[in-house]
């Protein structure tokens, strides 16, 4: 007899529809996954979900080549409101742009914007195995929904259709001197949705910066004395913006 109170390790995205006691065919990477890596079999169970059903314990009833069929037996969790952050990051090399997408969904962002700017060297992106990435994400650290990774745009592209009431935080090394333009932390607008930008390695042009500094909606932030990486920039970032409005606020 399945014991119920057995967590599974294992976690899998399901984008079809979610129901108890219904079947749920499971195909391609994640036959290989279950059967090759992880040697499940008949009766072990996984846990399956998505953001409009929610997550449900699962048991396998029966592999065949490509397929594996699975029966939902325990809805383990509801669909969850989340924090509504975005990510804006200028596009960089293939390895730190792939760590910029695990660690932006580890943190929550609901959707990621890889932008070209002016000093923007690498303009090839696999938006395909960004989402896998995204999707993988969401698996381990278990979340319920996954981030939308968007296509590839110019950044002021993005900026001139963009919604003035979402603020844009942007880290600036140029203000770390500059009293007129240094925003204290406290002072920024607390809201329950917004969005970071991070600029290439090399950092926004002049022009740049003083196009972004124009519009009200974007504010300049100061990550500190050192220069970061831009993917460690994201997630400096985005811790502060949790501290501020987000899953820390209160801790």
């Amino acid at each position: 007899m399945l014991d119920l109170s057995y967590k599974a390790k294992i976690r899998l995205y399901f984008p079809g529809k979610l129901s108890l006691k219904n079947e749920v065919k499971l195909e391609n990477k994640q036959v290989h996954y279950l059967i090759n890596v992880m040697r499940k079999k008949i009766d072990d169970t996984v846990l399956v979900f998505n953001d409009v059903n929610g997550e449900f314990l699962a048991k396998i009833s029966k592999i065949y080549k490509k397929t594996i069929i699975i029966d939902l037996i325990k809805k383990t969790r509801e669909v969850q409101v989340e924090n509504d952050i975005w990510v804006l990051f200028a596009l960089v090399k293939k390895t730190p742009t792939e760590y910029i997408v695990q660690k932006a969904t580890e943190l929550g962002v609901s959707k990621i914007i890889p932008v070209i700017t002016e000093r923007t060297i690498t303009k090839n992106l696999n938006l395909k195995r960004m989402k896998d990435i995204a999707i993988e994400s969401s698996e381990q650290c278990e979340r319920i929904t996954i981030p939308k990774v968007c296509a590839l745009q110019k950044l002021k592209d993005v900026i001139e259709f963009w919604d003035n009431k979402r603020i844009i935080y942007f880290g600036d090394e140029t203000i770390r001197n500059n009293n007129s333009v240094k925003q204290n932390y406290q002072n920024l607008p607390s809201k329950s949705f917004g969005a970071i930008l991070v600029g290439p390695e090399g950092g926004f042009s002049a022009s740049e910066t003083s196009y972004l500094r124009e519009k009200d909606f974007i504010k300049p932030i100061d990550l500190g004395p050192r220069i970061l990486r831009s993917d460690t920039a994201v997630i400096a970032s985005l811790s502060i913006w949790h501290y501020l409005n987000g899953d820390m606020k209160n801790c």
